[in-house]
């Protein structure tokens, strides 16, 4: 009975060592070598190498000279620490209204039908994507605001539009914080709003 015990416990030891130290090192280590911008957050550096946000995770932009990203649920808005949906079901009273009130924010931008992602959370309230319909809706309100020809900002969203994963799973999708960096490094920070 004792001698079970002892074995019982060593091979339990073994497998801790194994899946819960060696294994998960491993897989770290060969990640961080093998892709090492993604294995550390996908971070994005301006010109002085000072970190200014991660393409995984939306930021909240308020500036009309900015594309707006999809609306945040986790915490008071783009909180990594409190990542989750809002769980509301398709019948919430409370999504109804959080919904309306959103158009009606956005809706003096432009009165053409507004494409969903701009008014609904993404499951984990920090998606840092929007459809291309989204940002081509936004695209004429930005224009106006930096001054410069619509095409030029259409020109932009085509260059930063993402195909389909592996061209089949998902859908096209635009990084907002990689196309509002674009607009400041084409045509310059624009002036902060009182």
């Amino acid at each position: 009975m004792n001698k079970d015990i002892l074995i019982a416990l060593k091979v339990a030891l073994l497998t801790l060592l194994l899946t819960g130290l060696l294994y998960p090192f491993l897989v770290t280590g060969f990640s961080s070598f093998l892709f090492y911008r993604r294995a550390n957050g996908s971070l994005i550096l301006n010109e002085q190498n000072k970190i200014i946000g991660s393409e995984l995770i939306g930021q909240n932009f308020n500036n009309p000279s900015y594309f707006f990203p999809r609306p945040s649920a986790a915490g008071k808005g783009y909180d990594g620490m409190a990542s989750q949906g809002s769980n509301f079901s398709q019948t919430s009273k409370a999504l109804l209204k959080r919904i309306n009130t959103k158009i009606e924010e956005i809706k003096k931008d432009n009165s053409d039908l507004i494409p969903i992602d701009l008014v609904t959370t993404s499951g984990s309230g920090l998606d840092p994507h929007i459809s291309p319909q989204a940002a081509y809706w936004q695209a004429p309100r930005v224009a106006m605001h930096r001054e410069v020809s619509l095409k030029r900002i259409v020109s932009i969203i085509e260059d930063l539009t993402e195909p389909p994963q592996f061209n089949i799973l998902g859908e096209a999708r635009v990084n907002v914080l990689r196309l509002n960096l674009v607009l400041d490094q084409f045509f310059g920070s624009p002036i902060s709003l009182p």
